[in-house]
């Protein structure tokens, strides 16, 4: 039996300008609402993926570790991971899978804890980490452009502790679940399709953030090759609509899910 949950981990506030790229805000402001200082509330919202008898988190939220390095984006109502997974009714020792989409610090830094010690580990012990060789990649000799995204307690207690797994391409996780790359946002971006039952479920993560840049030209500025994303993200779309896909949105605050054909 296969299922799915949605998982809320917290908000933070994006400048309109940023998020939405190349569309002027007298568009934009009409179908996503800014406070007076332009600034968009973003949410963070993973997946959550039983099947085959694996237990799978699809991103992991910011986490709170880097709260006085995130000032501008002022995060608040912040969730425990690990405790709304529990509320799902399983521990964090029972995944078995998280996949990081990649590795800008709102979508992995809750994939790492502080322990009793104060030590930074992995916040689930016994799964595999799974993330793209080129985002690993692009992280280790990040371009000027994103290379403030990027911290590096968020990733190498993964790593160290033997639990990062690197694809190399599209790869199945599971009978029902895939893992398939997109280039553009960031290099090696992961979008998850899972089949369930005679529904498909696709999280897109920053391929398609808001269900506001679901048309093709809607782009955003943290984008760091906007002619390959807008390439990409048709490439994406010609797929999702073929399948009548339910997408998942990780930063829309507004609406959770569409469903797109």
């Amino acid at each position: 039996m296969a299922n799915f949950h949605t998982i809320e981990t917290g908000y933070f506030w994006a400048d309109g300008g940023a998020m939405f790229g190349p569309i002027p805000k007298k568009y934009w402001q009409k179908r996503y609402p800014c406070n007076d200082n332009n600034m968009c509330l973003m949410t963070m919202r993973c997946l959550f993926i039983e099947t085959n008898g694996r237990k799978i988190l699809v991103d992991c939220g910011a986490g709170d570790k880097q709260l006085d390095k995130l000032k501008y984006y002022q995060p608040h109502d912040l969730k425990d991971l690990r405790g709304e997974i529990e509320k799902i009714g399983y521990s964090a020792d029972e995944i078995t899978d998280v996949v990081l989409t990649h590795l800008h610090f709102d979508h992995c830094g809750g994939g790492t804890v502080f322990d009793e010690e104060k030590n930074i580990v992995p916040a689930f012990p016994n799964a595999s980490y799974w993330l793209s060789r080129l985002q690993w990649e692009n992280y280790k000799n990040p371009m000027l452009y994103e290379a403030a995204s990027f911290f590096p307690e968020n990733i190498e207690p993964v790593s160290e502790a033997g639990q990062l797994q690197l694809i190399d391409s599209d790869q199945s996780l599971c009978d029902n679940v895939t893992l398939k790359l997109y280039n553009g946002h960031t290099p090696g971006q992961i979008a998850v399709f899972f089949d369930n039952s005679d529904e498909k479920i696709i999280f897109p993560a920053d391929v398609i953030p808001t269900s506001v840049h679901l048309p093709l030209g809607w782009l955003s500025a943290y984008d760091n090759n906007a002619a390959l994303a807008m390439e990409e993200k048709k490439r994406f779309l010609d797929e999702a609509k073929a399948e009548n896909a339910t997408l998942v949105f990780f930063h829309d605050a507004y609406k959770a899910m569409e469903t797109i054909s």
